[in-house]
């Protein structure tokens, strides 16, 4: 009778272990982006909502908002259920996605030996990434186009050991197409996939028949990303932001997605951390990369295209502005470069899985903190904000002003369509040379260690002194403090 090979049970063990480890990190994942998805609508979901709203017909999302705030399926649905939903009902998509793309993450757990190592690190990853967790949960597109993607690579890897797979043709051809309709970062992604397929159909010795499927998967996607471009993308207005210097932005998105904070110009200590560990994380993964390289696996050039293709996008269109959730993909697969250096790691002895497990687990819990400070504090205060201000009992009508009249106008109409009290409130455009002062002044900062005052004047000498303060979670929305007037109106 045959007996196990002491090496064969050991591999037996281990991929027991990292397959109950990937259920438990499922559902813990799960679990948390449930949590995530609760509290109020922050500015960009509710522009969405309050304009896609006004529209008569679905086939308007596309011919009359061109904005980069309309992500065209994500409008679909919110035309569906109109205006005064729950915010939970308008995030039900992308916390589906969320929930769907860890499944299939685990899914790719195999129940025997040939299982690949490195898959339960990029779950654990993905699972406590806060940046996927915030921007995953939120009603907007970027939920599916991340699906999408995982969807499209993992259908590309399929395509490598056999070419005729028809099912994960179409699948690359489809998600091609639904990430383009889900959300503009999607093209980050295809366009690098497009170009390294194409250039695997001219450099690769293929048969008649495998280069027409590819050819089938590779020019649905293109033309349609092509024609939405021409149609829809071109002449987008882009929305408003803090114009940040590109280098900053990218030391963020890096830094906040393991763990650290957002670059700050009053607190020079956390600035210069927060670059540090952003430095560290691009080392890291590039020795990664150039060892995936050597191994002679084809999908290390792929996947280094796709971490490289917003640098060669922003040097070439030099855009406005830029902000750290339009390379959420490129985090993905960060992510992923970043588990096969903890996989490759981790089989270097008792050393190596002891250092292993501290650098992941030290990444979980910072994560965690930020996950945790977003489920306890939400995204936005305004509607809970202007909902008790409008009880205030001195007047039957109270005026607002604030930093920001846009943001605030669009706030206080979403707040008066679901919350009947604040229709008692009025908003002052450009407050500090209104005619008559407000009686509550609501102002921003967007630096996460910026301290607004306790009590403030304005220019026409009324003081004003703080009456509730919101601190928001890392790469969300600014912190808000409120004031209401102290000395008599003018």
């Amino acid at each position: 009778m045959p007996h196990s090979s002491p090496t064969t049970l050991s591999n037996t063990k281990r991929v027991s272990l990292e397959y109950a480890l990937g259920l438990l990190l499922m559902l813990v994942g799960i679990g948390l982006r449930c949590a995530a998805s609760r509290g109020e609508l922050w500015l960009d979901e509710l522009w969405s909502i309050l304009k896609v709203s006004e529209l008569s017909h679905p086939f308007d999302i596309v011919t009359k908002v061109k904005h980069d705030n309309n992500h065209i399926l994500n409008s679909l649905w919110i035309w569906l259920w109109g205006a005064t939903q729950p915010a939970l009902i308008y995030r039900i998509p992308a916390l589906i996605c969320s929930a769907v793309l860890i499944v299939v993450l685990f899914t790719r757990i195999k129940p025997d030996t040939s299982s690949d190592s490195s898959l339960v690190w990029w779950i654990a990853l993905v699972v406590f990434s806060f940046p996927l967790t915030l921007y995953g949960t939120e009603a907007r597109g970027y939920s599916l186009a991340l699906l999408c993607a995982v969807l499209a690579y993992l259908s590309i890897k399929k395509l490598l050991s056999n070419p005729f797979d028809r099912g994960a043709i179409a699948t690359f051809a489809l998600c091609g197409i639904v990430g383009c309709l889900s959300h503009a970062v999607y093209s980050l992604f295809l366009a690098p996939s497009v170009a390294w397929l194409l250039w695997q159909l001219t450099a690769t010795p293929l048969k008649r028949n495998s280069r027409v499927l590819l050819w089938c998967a590779v020019a649905p996607p293109a033309c349609f990303a092509s024609l939405l471009t021409l149609t829809f993308y071109r002449g987008m207005e882009i929305g408003g932001a803090p114009l940040v210097p590109y280098l900053e932005i990218a030391a963020t998105a890096i830094s906040a997605s393991f763990g650290g904070e957002a670059l700050s110009a009053t607190n020079i200590d956390v600035t210069g951390w927060c670059a540090f560990l952003s430095l560290c994380i691009c080392v890291v993964c590039l020795s990664e990369l150039i060892a995936w390289w050597r191994s002679g696996d084809p999908l290390s050039s792929l996947v280094t295209l796709i971490v490289a293709t917003p640098i060669g996008a922003v040097l070439v269109i030099q855009p406005h502005f830029i902000l750290a959730r339009y390379f959420i993909i490129q985090i993905l697969f960060l992510y992923l470069i970043m588990a096969r250096f903890l996989a490759r790691l981790a089989h270097q002895g008792n050393l190596g899985r002891v250092l292993a497990l501290v650098m992941v687990v030290g990444y979980c819990l910072t994560n965690l903190q930020h996950t945790l400070e977003l489920i306890g504090v939400g995204r936005s205060p305004f509607v809970h904000i202007f909902g008790k201000l409008a009880k205030h009992p001195e007047t039957s009508q109270l005026t607002v002003g604030g930093d920001q009249d846009f943001q605030n106008g669009l706030r206080m109409t979403y707040a008066q369509k679901i919350v009947p009290d604040t229709s008692r409130l009025r908003y002052v455009p450009t407050y500090q040379t209104s005619a008559l002062a407000p009686h509550f002044v609501i102002r921003e900062a967007y630096d996460r260690y910026e301290e607004l005052p306790d009590t403030w004047t304005s220019p026409k000498g009324i003081v004003y002194r703080r009456i509730q303060r919101y601190r928001a979670p890392v790469l969300s929305s600014s912190h808000v403090s409120v004031y209401e007037i102290d000395s008599p109106r003018l």
